[in-house]
């Protein structure tokens, strides 16, 4: 009696199994690198020619590069006023953050003054439509009360950051 049972277990578990249905599919993986996003400098950022007096100010420069004097005044020959400008290059269509510095001092000598304010155009994201967009940056100077005469500037610059988003 129990060759039998154990004979028809085994005959269940064989039946079992060829009718047992499956199915299978194959996928393929896919990848795509693309190009890191870049960041080039087309222009610095100048000032221009400013006069300092008794009571200082600030320089507005505005990212279309034009520049508003706050208690200050400006000679007969303005110098160079350019706001900074970069060409952002990557993927088509992509959009990218972008990153300002709070502050840079720029200085002559042992004399010093704060760029702050920095604003930009395209401002906080852009999009790089055909790849490429230009980024331009302006800033505020703080110009002391008697500021000393000179060429004030920072070899180190200052640093833009863009990023995928």
């Amino acid at each position: 009696m129990k060759k039998i049972l154990v004979f028809s277990i085994v005959l269940f578990a064989f039946a079992a199994g060829a009718f047992a249905q499956s199915a299978s599919a194959t996928a393929t993986a896919t990848a795509v690198i693309v190009a890191p996003i870049t960041l080039t400098r087309t222009a610095d950022m100048s000032f221009g020619n400013i006069i300092a007096d008794v009571d200082g100010g600030t320089v507005v420069l505005v990212p279309a590069g034009t520049r508003t004097l706050n208690g200050l005044t400006s000679p007969s020959i303005p110098g160079t006023i350019t706001a900074a400008s970069f060409t952002v290059s990557g993927l088509t269509g992509s959009t990218y953050a972008i990153t300002l510095p709070a502050n840079h001092t720029i200085n002559s000598g042992g004399n010093n003054m704060v760029v702050d304010t920095f604003t930009s155009t395209p401002s906080v994201t852009g999009t790089l439509t055909g790849g490429t967009e230009t980024l331009n940056v302006g800033a505020t100077l703080n110009v002391g009360a008697a500021q000393a005469t000179g060429t004030y500037t920072n070899a180190t610059g200052f640093t833009v950051t863009v990023n995928y988003n």
